[in-house]
């Protein structure tokens, strides 16, 4: 169906159209001379396509056209129909495939041609054929120039995407390139150096008979094997082949698959959520995640526990957060990254507190308020 506002311009067309030739029968026709019905019909049904050139841009143009070319060769005055029925002409070709320019052309060009031959001008008919085949003809070459132009456009904007695209392939592979040189870089040296020192400190260890001194040789010896343990993950990191890949925001519907590398240390592991769960913002959900990660990976490194339990209970205003386990306390554990999750959950206004408990082994707790503003973090930096 036509569009409403495309009938309401069909309208005021016709109706100018109507009123251009009123004024010019009332010009040149007898006062007392009956209405002319067939010029006033011949106006309409050449305006009348003009609703449904969105719809039917072909259509309207082959309808338009002998209708105007009709009322043209009968002498009216239809100066507006005829000129619509070109542009709905032009219309056809920017709309239409190439194929439909030349038939539409002869179509359009014999059209007007004819209609102007019948007019009976004083010019020989010759010159008023070619007059009417130049009109019809460039009113559809012009449509179909600016169709052509809107393709070369088109396929320019293509080609620089393409190109675009290439650009960023060379780019990422020298991300890639130089990922690989500083981490051959790395590897070389700082790698070699740690290894070299742990494996001094552990022979030195074992050879020296003072009990002070094999103590600080051990934990230098266990330092630097952490130490090149964290070094051989970052370089893990730097040699992947591909760009790095941007992951979602962890959600607390993953903590599951954070269970697992506690089971395969053989800790016993024990999940349980309390509560219905419910949509939660990305900043509350990466807090809690990386809360519950941060405990697991320090039971697994520090704590030399057997059992660890895990609970999430969604309450009505906080979302409460506690990992238990039976291991070692103690006032602090090295490495525990106590304060990197004091900072996460102080940024989204929550509370937080970590320690050992009274029958032994370490706590860690931590409330998120469900509907406060998040307070303003303490550490700039603290990335999710």
């Amino acid at each position: 169906m036509p569009r409403r506002a495309d009938v309401l311009w069909t309208a005021l067309v016709t109706a100018a159209a109507l009123a251009v030739l009123q004024v010019d029968l009332a010009r040149t026709t007898p006062p007392d001379r009956a209405p002319d019905l067939l010029g006033a019909l011949l106006v309409i049904a050449a305006c009348a396509p003009l609703a449904v050139r969105r719809e039917h841009p072909l259509a309207a143009a082959v309808v338009a056209l002998p209708f105007a070319g009709a009322a043209l060769s009968l002498g009216y005055s239809v100066i507006v129909p005829v000129l619509l029925a070109l542009m709905l002409g032009g219309r056809a070709a920017l709309v239409s495939a190439h194929r439909v320019t030349v038939p539409l052309a002869a179509y359009t060009g014999t059209v007007m041609a004819a209609a102007v031959a019948i007019t009976g001008e004083d010019s020989p008919v010759l010159v008023r054929i070619l007059g009417g085949v130049a009109i019809g003809v460039t009113a559809v070459l012009i449509g179909d120039a600016i169709r052509s132009e809107r393709e070369r456009v088109r396929e320019a904007q293509e080609l620089a995407r393409r190109i675009a695209e290439l650009r960023d392939r060379d780019v990422e592979r020298a991300v890639v390139e130089e990922r690989l040189r500083i981490a051959r870089d790395v590897h070389d040296i700082t790698g070699h150096h740690l290894s070299a020192i742990s494996l001094q400190a552990a022979g030195a260890g074992r050879t020296t008979t003072d009990p002070g001194a094999r103590a600080a040789l051990e934990r230098i010896h266990r330092l630097t094997s952490e130490a090149l343990g964290q070094t051989r993950r970052t370089l893990g990191v730097l040699r992947e082949s591909g760009p790095a890949a941007r992951a979602p925001a962890p959600r607390l519907g993953h903590v599951e698959e954070l269970l697992d590398p506690a089971r395969d240390a053989g800790l016993a592991v024990d999940l349980r959520v309390d509560g219905a769960d419910r949509p939660l913002s990305d900043e509350l959900e990466v807090c809690a995640y990386r809360v519950v990660q941060e405990s697991l990976t320090n039971v697994v490194r520090h704590a030399g526990a057997s059992a660890v339990r895990v609970r999430i209970a969604y309450g009505e205003h906080e979302l409460l957060i506690a990992v238990d386990d039976d291991g070692v306390g103690g006032p602090a554990r090295p490495g525990g990254g106590i304060e990197g999750m004091r900072e996460r959950v102080a940024i989204v206004g929550g509370r937080f507190s970590a320690g050992p408990t009274a029958g032994g082994g370490w706590s860690v707790r931590a409330a998120l308020p469900l509907d406060a503003e998040p307070a303003p973090a303490r550490v700039a930096g603290v990335a999710p």
